[in-house]
C-alpha cells in the first residue's frame, strides 16, 4: 500500500532545469567572450540534467574550456569548474531575483498531484540535488514552502544522484519501506537513483529530458509521462491499484 509520494524538485515541480541551463550557456558565453554560445550550453545540458552543480560544471569545461580566455583565468585565481560555477551562481541568483519568473516555469500538473495527494493524506517528500539556500527561495516564490513532511537537498547527501542516498535518507525521514512509496522524477540521473533504491518510479518528462528520457531503456514505457496533463491520472491509479 503506497504511504507517501516523493517529488524532485528541478524540472518535476518548477522548470528550474530551464533556467539553470541558460544560466550555464550565459556564463560560458561570457568568459569565452561569445566563442561559445549560449544556446550550444543549453544543447550540451541536456545531458547533463539531474547531476549536482559540480559534475555539471567539470563536464561543461571539459567540453568548452578551451574556449575561455585567459585573462579571466588569471584575474580570479581559480580553476576553471570553480570559475564558472561562481559566474553561472551569480547570473542564476539575478534570475531568481525577479518574483515574476519562477511562477512563469511552474509545472502546474505536476503541483496539481503534489496538492491531490497531500490532501489525501499521503506523506510527501521533497528530494532534490539543489542546495538548501535556493530551495527555500525557489520553494517560497512558487508557495510549497509548507507542502512537504520532509526536505533533503543536496547540502545532506554525500553523493549526488543517480546514487540512491537521498532516496534511501527519504524513506527513513518519512519512516516507510521501499514498497510503500512512489517517486516523481524527470531525469534520466534521478530515475536511476529511485531504481537504484527500490522504489517506483515515474518518469514526467520534460523539454529538457524527453528524448534522453525515452530513449534510455532504463524504466518502463508505462511509467513514463510525456503529457503532464495525464500525470494525476496515471500516478492516482496505480496507488488505487495497490490498495487491495
Amino acid at each position: 500500500m503506497i504511504k507517501a509520494i516523493i517529488f524532485d524538485l528541478d524540472g518535476t515541480l518548477v522548470q528550474t532545469e530551464i533556467l539553470k541551463a541558460h544560466s550555464y550557456g550565459k556564463a560560458l558565453e561570457q568568459l569565452s567572450e561569445n566563442s561559445v554560445q549560449e544556446e550550444q550550453v543549453v544543447e550540451s545540458f541536456k545531458e547533463l540534467v539531474g547531476l549536482s552543480r559540480k559534475e555539471v560544471a567539470k563536464k561543461l569545461i571539459e567540453q568548452y574550456g578551451d574556449y575561455i580566455v585567459r585573462t579571466h583565468i588569471k584575474s580570479e585565481n581559480k580553476s576553471l569548474p570553480e570559475l564558472l560555477i561562481e559566474r553561472r551562481l551569480n547570473i542564476y541568483r539575478n534570475m531568481l531575483s525577479d518574483p515574476a519568473i519562477l511562477p512563469k516555469y511552474s509545472c502546474r500538473h505536476n503541483i496539481k498531484l503534489l496538492k491531490t495527494v497531500r490532501e489525501k493524506g499521503f506523506k510527501t517528500g521533497l528530494a532534490t540535488m539543489s542546495h538548501c539556500e535556493q530551495v527555500k527561495k525557489v520553494l517560497k516564490i512558487i508557495e510549497l514552502e509548507n507542502h512537504f513532511d520532509c526536505i533533503i537537498t543536496r547540502d545532506e547527501v554525500k553523493n549526488a544522484k543517480p546514487d540512491p542516498e537521498i532516496y534511501l535518507n527519504m524513506l527513513e525521514k518519512l519512516k516507510v519501506n521501499k514498497k510503500e512509496a512512489i517517486i516523481i522524477e524527470d531525469s534520466v540521473s534521478g530515475i536511476k537513483a529511485a531504481l537504484a533504491a527500490g522504489i517506483i518510479v515515474f518518469a514526467v518528462t520534460n523539454s529538457l529530458t524527453k528524448d534522453k528520457v525515452n530513449n534510455s531503456g532504463i524504466i518502463d514505457s508505462a511509467f513514463i509521462i510525456n503529457d503532464r496533463r495525464g500525470l494525476s491520472k496515471k500516478v492516482l491509479l496505480f496507488i488505487s491499484s495497490t490498495a487491495g
